[in-house]
Formats: structure tokens, C-alpha cells, sequence
């Protein structure tokens, strides 16, 4: 059986939070849709689901057939796709640009954290909704100085587009990442 202490949990979520952190960096650098606090919400959600299984296998909250605990398992999977087509309505897509991504995976991350709360896994959870907070309201400060290292438009690095008349025009191309 595998269980893990609430230290390690800890340091599992801060792991998620700070390496998810370092790739929204670069994205959010780039001027790509999904940035600085979309990409650590994905990974602190993405941490805590998996966190959840860990515990329902090692037979932790009262489940200690392998069947309860796969049983488990099926709903947090359906839970994760499900929340995913939830998450998606809130993207919205206008001329060059893309609303709604943060708030998606706020959405999916919040999922996570009431999943743990059926579980009872209550310092799980608390854990997860400090990540999270961390990530949506002390990380936005940090946006504005993010952005301002990157290039003034998206895709400034695509390929070029071509006009009517066939010839290169010079602008990038509408690609979304």
C-alpha cells in the first residue's frame, strides 16, 4: 500500500504549483492563450487527482476492497472528462483572441478540490484551494511584468500568411496554441 504523509502532499502541490508555474512563464512570454495561471491551475488540478487515486488505492477512508477502490477511481475519471467539457464552455474565442481559459481551468482545479472533499480528504483539499488562490490572486500581479517581456502580438515567430493575390503579407498567421 502507498500512502504518503500530508508533508509530502504539500510538497507534491507545491511541486505541481511551481513547475506549472515555469511553463504558464513561458507561454504567458509568448502571448499564447493558455498562460502564466492557466497552465499552473491544469497542474495543481492534474496533482490532486491523481493525489485522490493514490489515496483511494492505499485503502485510506474506508476503502479496502479493490473494488471500492476502482469503483473510486471510474468516477474521478469520469469527473475529470466530464468537468473538462464544463470547463470548455467558459473558452470563448474572439477575432484573435481567447477569453475564458483561466476561468476553465479554475473550474477543472475547483473539481479536484471537491472530489478530495467527498473523500474527506479535507487537508487534501485545503492544500489545493491555497495553490489555487496563490496561483489566481498573487500571481495576476505578476502578469503585467510577464507580459512585458514577450513580443507586443502573438505568434510574431509564425509563419507568414498569404494574401488574396497569393503573395506573402507579412502578418502572422490567426494560430491559436
Amino acid at each position: 500500500m502507498l500512502t504518503i504523509t500530508t508533508l509530502e502532499t504539500g510538497l507534491r502541490i507545491g511541486a505541481a504549483l511551481g513547475l506549472g508555474a515555469a511553463i504558464g512563464f513561458e507561454r504567458q512570454i509568448g502571448k499564447h492563450p493558455a498562460g502564466f495561471r492557466t497552465m499552473t491551475l491544469i497542474s495543481i488540478g492534474s496533482a490532486a487527482f491523481v493525489l485522490l487515486v493514490i489515496e483511494v488505492g492505499a485503502g485510506n477512508k474506508g476503502m479496502q476492497s479493490d473494488a471500492a477502490a476502482q469503483a473510486t477511481s471510474r468516477v474521478l475519471q469520469g469527473l475529470t472528462t466530464g468537468i473538462g467539457f464544463l470547463g470548455a464552455g467558459t473558452i470563448v474565442r474572439a477575432d484573435k483572441s481567447v477569453h475564458g481559459l483561466t476561468t476553465a481551468a479554475a473550474v477543472w482545479c475547483v473539481a479536484a478540490i471537491g472530489a478530495a472533499c467527498g473523500l474527506g480528504e479535507f487537508a487534501l483539499a485545503t492544500m489545493l484551494t491555497a495553490a489555487a488562490l496563490l496561483t489566481l490572486v498573487v500571481m495576476k500581479v505578476c502578469e503585467l511584468p510577464i507580459r512585458a517581456l514577450g513580443p507586443n502580438t502573438k505568434d510574431t515567430d509564425a509563419p507568414l500568411t498569404h494574401n488574396a493575390t497569393g503573395s506573402p503579407s507579412g502578418e502572422a498567421s490567426n494560430h491559436s496554441d
